[in-house]
């Protein structure tokens, strides 16, 4: 087969390097005719005039071509041409990573390799007269030449089998380096190849496997071409050795003839020898033990496999290297290979380019195929295999073709991508297929526990299965623990299953298609075949009624969900009649909605382990009790009609008690009798009066929370007997002020608790015995204002909040509390006093919001990340908090005695503007900084505001006036909503500022804003000129509101923030018609007032279409605000031809037209060292300080 075309960076396909006289008329002239045949591109030197010394003509002929073949002869090295060429065939061979293939033609190996023999003879006498230097380079060139393996006339009895061996394996190396070619294009392949190049430790001597794993489709046999063809030049002996996969049953009479196969493939490949013969297992050790080898073994799936290709490191020579490609984990495991890498899904953004290089041949969507591209990247589960098998199909599809495509594609699985998944299906035992099947079909998001319980009593061996899917990656588990199964892998699973019995659904394993299940539910048409039946309710757009008998048929019924999903989906399952359901196999039980009041007499569900059954009618779950000893977990949250809880005493296993928001409850005598229970929830039972004393019999219970149980009055003091009690909830619990007697005080309680809140609850004094809480991590309490000291708490705490407490000051005490993250006073209303000399390390978060009589900022950690100081009395913010290196978020909002917001170059003594900036920037804030001043209304000025700052809220400062400067930040978000008194300079300041979105006060559009409009669409004619494939465009819009103050009705409707967007769609024609569009969109804030507006937007657009294709003639764009009382005036477009361009600072000395920087309001430099006379310019250069250092 001809080869395709030459990559851009290639001249030739092959470079030969040959002695005329020895070959020219016979082997190298077939030689050459094959390659003709093959269309192979051989550089021929004919016209180049041969010296002692190769020219550039030659050099670049070299570096030019994809191979280079090396046909050394007996009289090779009687040629200084030929020699110099080889040492530059090694150069590139080293340097380029060039593929080098050697010819030894009627000559030995080991006579070049130590220049003995006839060949040594020919170069002792070429080297008479040369240089040392000289003579050394073709030593050495030699040396390794003949350590790369290669053709041995020797070794083939028949030159033209050898010459057909020869340009077969060129036209694979060829094909192998067009694949790395289009790897480099590979979204994200360079983070693998480096991770997995770490695992090799190419630097050390030993002999090291590594092994690769990952699901079908991911990319496996890519990578690890890409890495091949990178490294192999690095080793004597390199083979890529693929599809492995496969048992001796399937073509060979037993295993050991298997075995000998494989390992004469692997010699074969390695050696580069044809028809290679092995008769024992022994040869592989025999044959490579002294060779520096590079082995890829691709796509293994049995162990039989790797004990008969790489069975011990020792059958390998120094530095060699075993890669190891597979789905099964337990393989590598198995064979002791402690280097593993593992090939994850690539993120989202990432997997949306592998589509679109696919789809539009380009690395982002279309114009208008944008939610469409990421649904498609959806359902293909980030898989690259699918998205390139999607992409593909999808190309070259209008949009109305796509929007018809995605139904199809959510429901039936592409057939390239059901092969090679079905063929890691077929892999599995009948066991582990059902095991996999269960999973996709019902317990996929589910906890490794449900299922676990749910089949402990099946025939499949759930944890050895389990561990089984995970290996060969059918499976994975949620960093909280749920099975997350790949959307792929289920719908091959529901295919599977459909195929079953393709025209009756009553007659498969598992339902999970909603008009399936309607029909079958409908028309009674469940058979005992059916195991499980996943319905989620919010599918069907009607009610469904089902008769009483539905479920009778379905006698091996085990797994039954019911769920709704959709809030605003009034979809009813109705049971007019009753429902007849012994149940007698079910293992768990899902019903959101339940209709019934409560369950039947026949319904006895023995071996059920799950029970779910929110928002139902039950008043009562059944009559009298039943035996469930199986059961685990019963949730009954949201029955708001349940009355009582059944009777326990036959339900000795369960665990998980859930009866939240059961308004009606109003007793729960039983609970004493389930003395395995762990966790108890009863939170906003508002009729639960009491709590029966025999709770102190659940000797096991852990959690018990009684969150808004309004109507309790009393805790049983028996709980204070459970030993293993951590989290306690009281919270809400309004008339709560009895444990056992008359509460004024805490009595002394367990020491396991680990978690407890007693917020609004009647208790009035800060328990002391609280510091008995060795393992307390959180404690919250609000509405406590007769606690007026601040607590001794265990130095465990992690959470701490004291909402409306009237504690005065926080004492330097809390110094000892190192591991407290998060502190919150919110509504402290006595609070005044912080400690000094003080750094919590741990502390992450302070809410000191709301405490009215807080003046000093606090500076009592500097690892703070979120900072809230709405709304009290502090008067300054310190230049110290540019140190910060964690902060993110700084909330100052209504702050109204905030007069002082000190700059970020107070701190500093001696600017030198020569220094190196490298490192400078780790002094300063580390992540994007969002600082809410909004309602400061005694704010003048505001500092130098440097790149890090990604958003500015200070609307409603209704006395600032100045802004000293911005630094650059196209990402920044600027809002200045309602400051009136903000000066020209500021305001012009704010205009030409690079950023992403700015909000001002104005009342005209500025002068060079020349594409204008006052309602409807914008045209900017482009004059046919060309428009780049990537433009940026500036936008200011003129905002006119309709409501005044004194609207009191437009004024609270008018704090919806949400209810106000700017949306801008943009549509780019050529000659008349509509060939792409896009839109972006924006928040805008709610502002009170009728001041007009000027709102500036910056978007960039990519137009993702080829070069020759863009000569848009005009561009359209539509400004259109949604919400209340606020309508856009006038708008103007100002295209920004250089996307590159940006101003690195904006001044405020700048608009003044001042000489020097010098020292202003809240910039004080003490001195400025200039060297070489740095001008004023060179100041920007602080705004690479972010940049270059995070």
């Amino acid at each position: 087969m001809a080869l395709s075309a030459l990559p851009r960076h290639c001249k030739h396909h092959v470079f030969p390097s040959f002695h005329g006289p020895d070959v020219r008329r016979g082997f190298l002239s077939y030689l050459l005719k094959e390659f003709r045949e093959k269309a192979i591109d051989v550089f021929i030197d004919n016209d180049i005039e041969r010296s002692k010394l190769i020219g550039p003509e030659l050099t670049e002929s070299i570096r030019g071509s994809l191979i280079a073949v090396v046909l050394i002869s007996k009289n090779y090295a009687s040629s200084t041409w030929c020699l110099n060429e080889l040492v530059e065939i090694m150069r590139c061979r080293d340097e380029d990573k060039q593929t080098v293939m050697v010819i030894f033609y009627e000559v030995d190996p080991s006579d070049v390799k130590k220049q003995k023999g006839d060949f040594g003879a020919v170069f002792d006498r070429t080297c008479a007269e040369k240089s040392t230097d000289e003579v050394e380079r073709w030593r050495q060139a030699l040396y390794i030449v003949a350590q790369i393996a290669g053709y041995h006339t020797s070794n083939y009895d028949d030159d033209a089998v050898m010459i057909e061996t020869i340009v077969t394996d060129i036209s694979n190396k060829f094909n192998d380096s067009t694949t790395l070619n289009d790897s480099n294009s590979l979204v994200g392949i360079g983070t693998h190849i480096k991770e997995i190049e770490s695992l090799l430790s190419l630097e050390s001597d030993e002999v090291r496997m590594v092994g690769i794993w990952g699901p079908a489709g991911i990319g496996k046999t890519t990578i690890t071409r890409a890495l091949f063809r990178e490294l192999s030049s690095k080793f004597t002996h390199a083979a890529f050795i693929e599809s492995i996969k496969g048992k001796f049953e399937e073509n060979y009479r037993d295993e050991h003839a298997f075995m000998l196969h494989l390992q004469e493939r692997l010699l074969s490949k390695t050696l580069n020898q044809k028809g290679l013969k092995v008769d024992h297992l022994g040869v592989a050790k025999a044959r490579l033990k002294d060779k520096k080898v590079l082995i890829v073994l691709d796509d293994v799936d049995d162990l039989k496999q790797l004990e008969a290709m790489t069975d011990q490191t020792c059958w390998f020579g120094p530095q060699s290297r075993i890669i190891i490609t597979t789905k099964d984990k337990k393989l590598l495991v198995a064979h002791e290979i402690n280097h593993i890498y593992h090939v994850g899904f690539p993120a989202t953004s990432e997997a949306l380019e592998i589509l679109c290089l696919s789809a539009f041949r380009q690395n982002s969507p279309s114009f208008g195929f944008k939610d469409m591209a990421i649904e498609v990247t959806r359902l293909a589960g980030n898989l690259p295999l699918g998205l390139r098998v999607l992409g593909a199909y999808l190309r070259g599809m209008s949009r109305d073709q796509w929007i018809d495509a995605l139904p199809r594609l959510k429901t039936s699985l592409d057939g390239e991508i059901g092969k090679v998944l079905r063929f890691s299906y077929d892999a599995l035992c009948e066991e582990d297929q059902e095991l996999f099947l269960h999973i996709a079909c019902f317990f996929k998001g589910g906890c490794i526990n449900d299922v676990e319980e749910c089949l402990a009593e099946s025939r499949l061996n759930v944890n050895h299965g389990l561990q089984v899917l995970l290996d060969k990656c059918f499976i994975s588990i949620h960093i909280w623990g749920h099975l997350v199964v790949h959307s792929l892998l289920e719908q091959l699973a529901k295919e599977i299953v459909r195929k079953q019995s393709v025209s009756d659904p009553g007659k498969r394993q598992f339902l999970v298609d909603a008009q399936d299940i309607c029909d079958v539910l409908e028309e009674n048409a469940g058979t005992e075949t059916i195991r499980g039946i996943d319905f989620d309710l919010s599918e069907v757009k009607r009610d469904l009624i089902i008769d009483e008998r539905a479920f009778e048929g379905m006698s091996r019924l085990q797994f039954l969900r019911f769920q709704k999903w959709g809030l605003y989906n009034n979809t009813k399952l109705l049971l007019p009649q009753g429902l007849k359901f012994r149940a007698s196999k079910l293992r768990f039980l899902e019903w959101d909605q339940f209709p019934l009041t409560c369950f039947p007499r026949e319904f006895q569900p023995r071996r059920l382990v799950r029970l779910k059954m929110m928002h139902s009618k039950l008043e009562k779950l059944w009559e009298g009790p039943i035996p469930l000893p199986c059961l685990k977990l019963m949730v009954l949250a949201y029955s708001n009609n349940l009355k009582e809880l059944p009777d326990l005493s036959n339900v000795t296993n369960l665990k998980v008690l859930n009866a939240c928001f059961c308004s009606s409850l109003s007793e729960i005598s039983s609970i004493g009798k389930s003395t395995s229970l762990q966790e108890l929830h009863l939170a906003g039972c508002s009729k639960l009066t009491v709590i029966p004393a025999s709770i102190g019999n659940t000797i096991n219970l852990k959690t018990l929370n009684v969150l808004k149980c309004d109507g309790l009055v009393e805790l049983p003091s028996s709980i204070w007997s459970l030993m293993k009690l951590k989290n306690l909830g009281i919270a809400g619990c309004r008339k709560l002020n009895h444990l056992g007697s008359e509460l004024r005080s805490f009595p002394d309680v367990s020491g396991n608790i680990t978690e407890f809140n007693m917020s609004n609850t009647a208790i009035e004094e800060f328990p002391s015995s609280i510091m008995a809480f060795s393992c307390l991590r959180t404690l919250t309490t609000t509405t406590a204002e007769s606690f007026k000291v601040f607590p001794d708490v265990p130095d465990t705490i992690e959470v701490l909040e004291l909402h409306n407490a009237g504690i005065e000051e926080i004492p330097p005490s809390i110094q000892n509390l190192s591991r407290l993250t998060e502190l919150s006073m919110l509504s402290c209303k006595k609070l005044k006093v912080l400690p000094t000399n003080v750094n919590l390390q741990s502390l992450s978060s302070l809410d000191l919001s709301s405490c009215p009589q807080l003046r000093t900022f606090p500076e009592i950690s500097t690892s703070v990340r979120y900072l809230n100081l709405s709304n009290t009395a502090i008067e300054e913010v310190p230049s110290s908090i540019w140190s910060w290196s964690s902060l993110l978020e700084l909330n100052l909002e209504d702050c109204h005695s905030l007069r002082v917001f000190h700059s970020f170059f107070d701190n500093i003594e001696e600017l030198d503007l020569d220094l190196d900036l490298s490192n400078v920037g780790t002094y300063f804030l580390g992540g994007d900084l969002l600082i809410n001043l909004k309602g400061c209304k005694n704010l003048a000025s505001l500092p130098l505001i440097p790149s890090f700052v990604l958003l500015l809220d200070a609307s409603n400062c209704d006395s600032l006036e100045k802004i000293d400067g911005f630094f650059s930040n196209p990402e920044r978000c600027l809002i200045f909503a309602n400051c009136a008194k903000l000066s020209e300079a500021s305001r012009e300041l704010v205009k030409v500022s690079d950023c992403k979105f700015a909000l001002l006060p104005g009342e005209e559009l500025p002068a060079d804003f020349d594409n204008r409009a006052r309602e409807g669409l914008l045209t900017v004619n482009l004059h046919q000129s060309p428009l780049l494939l990537f433009f940026r465009f500036k936008a200011c819009l003129l905002l006119l509101h309709g409501h005044y103050l004194e609207d009191e009705d437009a004024r609270e409707d008018d704090k919806d923030d949400e209810s106000k967007r700017l949306s801008c769609d943009i549509w780019c024609a050529q000659n008349g018609v509509d060939v792409g569009h896009g839109s972006c969109k924006y928040p805008i804030p709610a502002i009170l007032g009728s001041t007009e507006h000027l709102c500036f937007i910056e978007y960039s657009i990519s137009l993702n279409l080829p070069e020759t294709d863009v000569n848009f003639s005009e561009l359209h764009f539509k400004f259109k605000l949604t919400g209340k009382y606020w309508d856009v005036k006038d708008f103007a477009v100002q295209l920004l031809e250089d996307p590159d361009v940006h101003d690195d600072l904006v001044c405020y000395d700048d608009i003044y037209n001042k000489a020097e920087y010098k020292e202003t309001a809240d910039i004080k430099i003490e001195k400025i060292t200039c060297k070489d006379n740095v001008k004023k310019k060179q100041f920007k250069r602080y705004a690479f300080w972010k940049e270059a250092t995070y």
